[in-house]
């Protein structure tokens, strides 16, 4: 059940099952990570979204959860857990006994559990903020964008980017208990940005992610004709299957599906991204049209991005879905 934000704090939640609550967004790539996890898991929890498009990350109720101003935060009854890995490191410290699967198999060998844990640690230094807004300034590379990022979505982030940093920076004159952090912040927006605007930087990034998936593809292919049911490491969906998946979809809805895996590239790998779109976990976690339409909605405070135009881009993008739902 989602639960709406509060201006001055929290509110109060009843909890169900096993009291986990979750603050995350649904465009959020490091909170798509953890959502997998938990739907993989089958463990039941609270969704608090946090409206980053209004800066609800940076409002002291926020603040006092996580002072690094970041989602996804997880919370299990006094316990609060920052940052995606850690999350979902307490989730298999804690929820893996029973009908709720490990992600990290501890009974299959050690050599399954380096493997696993290898991917899983290369797959968190690829930049997903830097692929994602680097894909916004240099659209040569982009071809057939999914929703949520078609035009003119991508003008509206690209620029409310632009102005994050000043607005951090308002934003901190503002909030004296989180003056520190958003000021770090907008000073760190200004230098990866002014680093991105550099398309030769951007594509050391592309580079780095595709020497990546070229690794992924080679594992892939030695997997032989009696594994094809098999996922990266192996028989089971691991941590590192959650990771891979989550990347594969943002380069996909970026439109750089074609530019990694199209035409002959990659075909395991094209093959592997088809086949986790079946997993319920990525049902669930991937938001759908008419959910990225409420989403896109309420992205309407003016401080990020102008009423206005926010109301231009829903009709637009509502145009495409009843196009779509015409066919």
């Amino acid at each position: 059940m989602a639960v709406s934000g509060a201006e001055g704090g929290i509110k109060n939640v009843s909890s169900k099952g096993n009291g986990l609550l979750l603050y995350h967004h649904h465009y959020s790539f490091y909170s798509q990570k953890v959502v997998m996890a938990l739907n993989e898991k089958k463990l039941s929890f609270e969704s608090h979204l946090v409206n980053l498009a209004k800066g609800e990350q940076y409002q002291s109720w926020f603040i006092n959860i996580n002072p690094r101003g970041e989602v996804p935060v997880l919370t299990d009854g006094v316990k609060v857990i920052p940052d995606s890995g850690r999350i979902i490191d307490y989730l298999e410290d804690n929820f893996s006994n029973g009908d709720t699967p490990r992600l990290i198999p501890l009974d299959l060998g050690p050599e399954v559990r380096q493997k696993v844990t290898q991917f899983r640690n290369t797959f968190e230094l690829i930049p997903a903020g830097a692929i994602t807004m680097g894909s916004f300034l240099h659209p040569e590379f982009i071809q057939n964008p999914r929703l949520p990022f078609i035009q003119p979505i991508r003008r509206l982030l690209l620029a409310a980017e632009k102005s994050n940093s000043g607005n951090l920076r308002e934003l901190a004159e503002n909030n004296p208990e989180a003056r520190e952090i958003l000021l770090r912040r907008a000073e760190n927006q200004d230098a990866k940005h002014a680093a991105l605007e550099n398309k030769e930087e951007f594509k050391k990034v592309l580079r780095q992610v595709d020497v990546v998936l070229n690794n992924v593809e080679k594992e892939l292919s030695l997997q032989s004709e009696d594994k094809a049911n098999h996922w990266l490491c192996c028989e089971r969906f691991t941590v590192a299957d959650v990771s891979l998946t989550i990347l594969l979809d943002r380069l996909a809805r970026l439109g750089l599906a074609t530019y990694f895996w199209g035409a002959d590239k990659k075909p395991c790998l094209k093959q592997y991204y088809h086949r986790v779109q079946l997993r319920d976990s990525y049902k669930k976690t991937v938001p759908s049209t008419l959910l990225n339409l409420k989403m896109l909605f309420m992205m309407k405070a003016p401080l990020y991005i102008g009423i206005g135009a926010v109301t231009i881009a829903f009709v637009a993008i509502g145009g495409v879905f009843l196009f779509k739902k015409s066919k």
